[in-house]
């Protein structure tokens, strides 16, 4: 009987290690600044006004391991509120992104900082979630 409770003891003491050097190890704070900022293209000869985040259209991939913090900093700089919504990404209610569901908008001229960890693997995409600013880039 003593022999397979000193095991028992050992297992769990492996277990706990390997959890906790996880934790030492794993995780880190991954930050990313996007400047949310009115842009025109041109379509078929036509100019057209678009939002570009970072200067690019669509916005830039964001990468994260399981385990990381994101830190996502948004910076406001247009003539209007804006948001960001994270589809398929577990995350607190509060950073989902939905305005005046989830949270505030983010006014013009200010920044907001969404901050969550990363609790699964895999391919999730983000968008605004404020007017009509994902047809036109966002």
């Amino acid at each position: 009987m003593n022999k397979y409770k000193n095991t028992g003891n050992r297992v769990l003491v492996a277990v706990l290690l390997l959890l906790a050097g996880q934790l030492l190890f794993a995780q880190k704070v991954v930050r990313y600044e996007l400047y949310v900022k009115d842009s025109l293209v041109t379509y078929a000869g036509k100019e057209k006004r678009a939002i570009a985040v970072n200067g690019q259209i669509p916005m830039p991939a964001l990468t994260f391991t399981e385990g990381d913090t994101a830190e996502i900093v948004v910076h406001n700089q247009l003539k209007e509120s804006t948001s960001l919504h994270w589809h398929g990404v577990f995350l607190p209610n509060k950073e989902d992104g939905v305005p005046w569901l989830t949270q505030r908008p983010i006014e013009p001229g200010a920044t907001y900082t969404y901050r969550f960890p990363i609790i699964q693997h895999g391919t999730h995409w983000y968008h605004s979630h404020s007017g009509m600013q994902e047809q036109i880039g966002m």
